[in-house]
């Protein structure tokens, strides 16, 4: 059995049934909005009954908390991927793998991070997943040799956003490749 886009589905054990219904959101809140963002439209991408979600999560706010989490701990692993490598080539590498490898998740942030200036509730987890982006950069510039003070960090994230929003929308990675390869000669000259 497969969900809708075609990912196989796990075993019916909670924990693989809860992840499936992660992966639902983030792929339904991507594809159509938060406010897309229904039991049914989640219940639809995974494969389950209505029912199925609402005894799993009990609501959409619990999806949309559990895809946060999910969002923060996949965000945090690629970044500690990044930063665990030790030259700008890699740094290159991973982050224009970063949107080709779950182009959905990232959509997901986007459309989150815009929600919560109009959603309170959603205000704290998206500014911890920012804080953790901005954690991130800074260790990965400091393992690439890079002394990162608060500006040069900031600079820095912004730069990977508009990156990875551009190859979101325009769909060019040479282009961004070419434009993170520019910074890297920058910041090379940082060190």
């Amino acid at each position: 059995m497969t969900l809708a886009d075609g990912r196989p589905r796990r075993s019916a054990c909670q924990s693989d049934q809860a992840l499936d219904l992660v992966l639902a959101t983030v792929s339904v809140i991507a594809r159509d909005g938060l406010r897309g963002l229904t039991t049914q439209a989640v219940a639809r991408e995974a494969g389950v009954s209505d029912e199925g979600v609402l005894h799993s999560v009990g609501s959409t706010d619990a999806l949309v908390d559990a895809a946060l989490r999910y969002a923060l701990d996949k965000s945090a692993s690629v970044f500690a991927d990044i930063a665990a490598g030790s030259s700008l080539d890699h740094f290159v590498e991973h982050l224009t793998d970063l949107v080709a490898r779950d182009p959905d998740l990232q959509v997901f942030q986007y459309e989150l991070m815009l929600e919560s200036r109009r959603t309170p509730r959603l205000d704290p987890h998206v500014k911890l997943l920012y804080a953790t982006y901005i954690e991130a950069t800074s260790q990965a510039l400091t393992r690439l040799g890079i002394t990162a003070d608060e500006d040069l960090t900031l600079l820095v994230y912004s730069a990977i956003e508009g990156f990875i929003m551009h190859q979101l929308i325009a769909k060019d990675r040479p282009a961004t490749e070419r434009a993170i390869g520019r910074l890297c000669r920058i910041l090379s000259t940082a060190r």
